[in-house]
């Protein structure tokens, strides 16, 4: 079987094997990485440039690109929310084993 790779992260059997339909299908979650990435860069140019609140957005922009790449590798879905703008909430459930 092939390694897929996104952004040069090996990406978990478990990720592939979503339907289509499901909120995490990983062609979702690779634009929301995309976006997110492109995101963080643009604020901390403007941080760097004085520019208010933008060390804040980048801060955040980081740090959800760093929860989908723990998806990504790890199959396990952290952040608190989901989508390109992080404005859907994540559902919790607890399981029993």
């Amino acid at each position: 079987m092939a390694t897929t790779l996104v952004q040069g992260i090996k990406v978990h059997p478990s990720v592939l094997k979503k339907n289509k339909d499901h909120p995490l299908h990983i062609s979702e979650v690779e634009k929301w990485l995309k976006f997110n990435d492109e995101q963080r860069k643009i604020h901390a140019k403007d941080a760097r440039k004085g520019h208010k609140h933008s060390l804040a957005q980048s801060l955040i922009h980081e740090g959800y690109v760093k929860e989908i790449r723990h998806y990504l590798r790890s199959g396990d879905w952290i952040s608190d929310f989901f989508g390109k703008d992080q404005e859907s909430k994540t559902i919790w459930r607890t399981i029993r084993a």
